[in-house]
């Protein structure tokens, strides 16, 4: 960790120092490390820097958190990365209310042209499922970055649809690295890497997944992406707050029409409707909108070569539109820890489509 990471980190870390006061102090004294090295009256010169605030500097509670941090970023090869920097998301840099500091592991280009942020319900129904594959699959030649929550639903079938045409995915986190949440998705997670995307966070690596942390982890997702789809979702909800974030960002939003009635996309119409969506049917109209051009078929997806306890789980779904944990356990007769080790291979390999319940499809196409 530099000098001015440790600096930045130790200044974020401050109590009441937050983005908007963070940039303020740096471009008043132009960097982190020289407002860590202000006296009191100097930083009272900064608007919005009461002396309870200054008083808060000789605490060096925050250096110590610092340390902390500093340590675990360098044992788990975790990028720090502060708004002063060049390797600093440049999305974000047009709000001054984007995280000053984040962590990220993973190898992320945060300079890829093209970002989407895929986001629904955790309640994603089989034709949810479908419609996350129509707008990934045709993007696979396109070099785009796929953006999502790791939730259940929606955002994990828009990570696991990335990883299986070949794109990378970038999941950003309302916790700290490690507290991978839901840990259910900490495998799958841990491989966004090797396909060039990661885990993003502002917490701390300690810091456990708390309900307020969600909305704020939304903002991330609105702010970085090009477009905001909302595959299914209710009128309430965190794929509506991340979609209003955006909107009121002056970034674009679209949504997916669903059934009228249908609870799961009454959100999607309601965004459609009041004017602050539009109309994705599928990824030609998401291309068509952000001028990427027309839509080409993506490459023909490889058939992969599998072991024989995987053909058989295959061959019990080849003739079922789903199947359970239980039904799998009931048939094939094999612990329950091989069985979850195989249907993750056969989640990576594409072969299998993970959805809410512990419950599995084969994947279209």
């Amino acid at each position: 960790m530099s000098s001015e990471e440790y600096a930045a980190v130790a200044l974020s870390r401050v109590p009441a120092i937050g983005p908007k006061l963070f940039r303020s102090l740096v471009n008043h004294f132009g960097t982190a490390s020289a407002v860590l090295s202000a006296r009191p009256s100097e930083l009272l010169e900064v608007d919005g820097i009461a002396e309870k605030t200054a008083a808060q500097f000789a605490d060096k509670r925050y250096l110590r958190e610092a340390d902390r941090i500093g340590e675990y970023c360098s044992a788990h090869r975790v990028n720090i990365l502060h708004v002063g920097s060049d390797a600093y998301p440049a999305p974000l840099r047009e709000f001054d209310t984007a995280p000053p500091v984040l962590y990220h592991e993973g190898r992320t280009d945060f300079l890829a042209p093209r970002m989407v942020a895929i986001v629904g319900t955790r309640r994603m129904s089989s034709l949810g499922a479908r419609q996350v594959e129509r707008l990934i699959d045709p993007l696979a030649a396109r070099g785009v970055l796929i953006v999502s929550g790791l939730a259940y639903g929606v955002d994990i079938a828009a990570h696991r649809r990335a990883l299986h045409v070949g794109l990378p995915t970038l999941a950003v986190l309302g916790s700290g690295l490690q507290h991978i949440y839901p840990r259910e998705h900490a495998a799958v997670a841990r491989k966004f890497a090797e396909r060039g995307g990661g885990l993003l966070t502002e917490y701390p690596p300690w810091q456990s997944p708390e309900r307020e942390h969600f909305p704020a982890r939304n903002r991330i997702v609105a702010m970085l992406a090009d477009i905001t789809v909302v595959v299914e979702s209710d009128t309430s909800g965190g794929s509506m707050i991340t979609a209003n974030m955006a909107h009121g960002y002056g970034r674009m939003v679209g949504a997916c029409p669903g059934r009228g009635g249908d609870a799961r996309t009454a959100g999607c119409n309601a965004l459609i409707r009041s004017g602050r969506a539009q109309l994705i049917d599928g990824a030609d109209d998401l291309l068509k909108l952000l001028n990427w051009g027309p839509s080409t078929a993506g490459p023909q997806l490889q058939l992969f070569d599998l072991t024989p306890d995987e053909q058989t789980l295959v061959k019990l779904l080849d003739n079922q539109e789903v199947l359970a944990i239980d039904d799998f356990l009931r048939r094939l007769r094999v612990p329950p820890a091989t069985l979850a080790a195989t249907l993750l291979t056969l989640e990576m390999k594409g072969a299998i489509t993970a959805l809410p319940g512990h419950r599995y499809r084969m994947s279209a196409g």
